[in-house]
C-alpha cells in the first residue's frame, strides 16, 4: 500500500513534528479507518498501521506453484536384515565404525536390505565416505534408491547400486551429462564392468569438456577390465595438456604389454638390462642412461629423480617398471641373478613395481620368496605383490619371510606387512600372528609403543574367532611386571574389535540356519 511509507517516516520522525493523517483507502478498510479520533495522534496511528497490517494479511493469497509429483517407490523384494543385525549396525555407527565395510558387505552376500529408519543416516555417512558408497549403494534396497532420488546429495546410491544396469536410462544418462564428479566415478565403474567398450566410448564424448582433474580421475577407472581395445584412447591421452593425465594414461597402458608405450619401452630397456649366460653363470649386465631424452616424459618418465634416489638409477628404475616382465623371461632365474649385483636394488624395485602394474602373479610369487627382495622392497609394495597371491600361498610367504630368531625390528616389520596385505586370514595364520605378538610383548614388556601401533592395524585383518585367545593372552600378560599399559590398551581394543565382528558373523550364521 502506498500509504505504508508515509506512516513510517511519521512514526520515525515524531508525530509532534509531523501530524498523520488518514490515508486513503476505500471499501471496508475505509470504514475502519474513519472510525480513528485523529486528535490523538500517536493513537491513530498505531490504530491505522494494526489495520493496514490485518487488511494485508486477510488479503494474502497463497503462492500457486505446480510441485511435481513424487512417483511411489516400488515394492522392495529384498527382506529386511533381522532387528538383532539392524541393532550392530547402530553399534558400528557409533563405536565400530571400521567395522561397517564387512557388516554391510555381509547384509548385501546374504541378499538383505537395511531397515528404512536407517536409510538417511546410512545415504548421509556415503555422502561423507567416498570409498563406503558403492557398499551402501548395495545394502539400502529399491526404498533407499528411492530415498536417494529425492536428494542430490544422495544421488551417488542411484548410480552405483540397482540390480539393473541400464546406462541408456534418462536418469543415468542425466548423471553422466552433468553429475557429479563422484557420480560419474561410479557410474563409469558399473559401466566399465558391464560394457567396457560402451563405457570408452561414453568416456570419450565428453572428454573435451571435463576438468584435467576429472580427466584423471576418470581414465584411471578404464583399469576396470582394460584391454587393448582401450590402447588407442589412451595413447592419445599421453598428449593431454594436463600432466597429471598424461600420468594416469602412462600407468594404465603399462598394463597391456602390447601398447606402444610398453613396445618403446622395451627398446629403451634393451640396450640398457641385458641378461648373458645360462644356469649358475646366468648374469645381469646393466647401464645406467646416460641423459633423460625429452620423450620419456610424455611416456611417464620424470626427469626429476625421486627423493633419496640417484637421478639416472630413478631414470633406469622407471624404465624397468615399465617394460613387459616377459622381456626378462623366467623370474626364478632373473631375479636370483641380481644377488651381490651393484645395481640390485635398481633392478629388484623396477621389477616389483612392473609385478604389481602389469597383475604378474608369478613375478610377485618369486619376489615375495627372495630374501633380497624382502629387504629391498618396503612394505606398501611387498604388501601389493602378496595380494596378487591366494590367501593360503599369502600366508605361506609371510610365514617364511619371519626369520626363526626375530628381531625387534624384525617382527615389527613383519606385523606391519600383514597388515599392509589387507587379507581377511583364516584362523591358523592369524593364531600364528598372536604368537608373535605375545613373544614381543614377553621379550620386551616395556617398549612396545611401536607394537600397540601394528596391533590396532590388525583389529579388520585377524580372524574373529581368534577373540578368545586374545582374551586369554591379555589376561597373562596383565600379570607380567612392567607390561606398557600402552600395548595392553591396545591388545584390549584388539579383543573388542574381534569380538564385535564375531558376534556379527554368528548372527548372520544363526540367521541362515533358520
Amino acid at each position: 500500500m502506498e500509504s505504508w511509507p508515509k506512516l513510517v517516516t511519521t512514526a520515525l520522525m515524531g508525530t509532534s513534528r509531523q501530524a498523520p493523517s488518514a490515508p486513503a483507502s476505500e471499501g471496508a478498510l475505509k470504514s475502519l479507518v474513519d472510525q480513528l479520533d485523529w486528535h490523538q495522534p500517536e493513537r491513530a496511528l498505531l490504530g491505522v498501521a494494526g489495520a493496514i497490517a490485518l487488511h494485508q494479511q486477510v488479503g494474502w493469497q497463497p503462492v500457486k506453484k505446480d510441485w511435481p509429483s513424487v512417483k511411489p517407490c516400488a515394492l522392495d523384494d529384498l527382506p529386511y536384515v533381522a532387528n538383532a543385525i539392524a541393532r550392530y549396525l547402530e553399534i558400528a555407527w557409533d563405536r565400530y565404525a571400521e567395522t561397517l565395510p564387512e557388516l554391510l558387505s555381509l547384509i548385501a552376500q546374504a541378499g538383505q536390505r537395511v531397515p528404512e529408519r536407517q536409510l538417511p543416516k546410512l545415504l548421509q555417512l556415503g555422502q561423507q565416505t567416498a570409498k563406503l558408497r558403492p557398499i551402501i549403494a548395495a545394502a539400502v534396497g529399491k526404498r533407499g534408491q528411492w530415498l536417494a532420488a529425492q536428494n542430490s546429495d544422495w544421488g551417488y546410491a542411484q548410480v552405483a547400486g540397482g540390480e539393473a544396469f541400464e546406462p541408456d536410462s534418462p536418469q543415468l544418462q542425466a548423471v553422466w551429462q552433468n553429475g557429479r564428479r563422484s557420480e560419474r566415478v561410479l557410474l563409469l565403474q558399473r559401466w566399465r564392468q558391464a560394457d567396457p567398450d560402451a563405457a570408452r566410448v561414453a568416456l570419450e564424448a565428453i572428454w573435451s569438456t571435463v576438468s584435467a582433474k576429472e580427466r584423471e580421475v576418470l581414465i584411471n577407472e578404464l583399469g576396470t577390465n582394460l584391454t587393448m581395445a582401450d590402447e588407442p584412447f589412451l595413447e592419445a591421452a599421453l598428449s593431454d595438456r594436463a600432466k597429471s593425465v598424461r600420468q594416469a594414461a602412462a600407468h594404465q597402458l603399462v598394463r597391456l604389454p602390447n601398447s606402444r608405450l610398453c613396445q618403446r619401452m622395451t627398446v629403451r630397456t634393451q640396450p640398457l638390462v641385458q641378461l648373458q649366460g645360462e644356469g649358475r653363470s646366468f648374469t645381469v649386465a646393466v647401464t645406467l642412461p646416460a641423459v633423460h631424452e625429452p620423450e620419456w616424459a610424455q611416456d611417464g618418465i620424470p626427469a626429476k629423480a625421486q627423493s633419496g634416489k640417484s637421478q639416472r638409477g630413478g631414470w633406469l628404475e622407471q624404465l624397468l617398471a615399465a617394460t613387459p616382465l616377459d622381456a626378462w623371461g623366467n623370474p626364478s632365474t632373473a631375479i636370483p641373478a641380481t644377488q651381490n649385483h651393484a645395481w640390485q636394488e635398481i633392478l629388484i624395485r623396477g621389477w616389483g613395481l612392473a609385478a604389481e602394474r602389469q597383475q604378474r602373479a608369478d613375478w610377485a610369487a618369486a619376489l615375495a620368496s627372495s630374501s633380497a627382495a624382502s629387504s629391498l622392497l618396503d612394505n606398501a609394495l611387498m604388501g601389493q605383490l602378496l595380494a596378487l597371491l591366494p590367501a593360503p600361498q599369502q600366508a605361506q610367504q609371510l610365514q617364511a619371510q619371519l626369520p626363526s630368531q626375530p628381531t625387534e625390528e624384525d617382527s615389527l616389520r613383519w606385523l606391519n606387512l600383514v597388515a599392509q596385505s589387507h587379507q581377511d586370514w583364516d584362523l591358523a595364520f592369524s593364531q600364528s600372528v598372536l604368537a608373535r605378538l605375545v613373544a614381543m610383548a614377553q621379550s620386551n614388556p616395556r617398549k612396545s609403543y611401536a607394537l600397540a601401533y601394528e596391533t590396532r592395524n590388525l583389529r579388520l585383518t585377524l580372524h574373529p574367532d581368534l577373540a578368545p585367545e586374545v582374551a586369554i593372552a591379555l589376561e597373562r600378560l596383565a600379570n607380567i611386571a612392567h607390561t606398557s599399559r600402552h600395548w595392553e590398551s591396545s591388545l584390549l581394543e584388539l579383543l573388542q574389535y574381534l569380538s564385535f565382528r564375531r558376534e556379527i558373523r554368528q548372527a548372520f550364521q544363526a540367521q541362515a540356519s533358520h
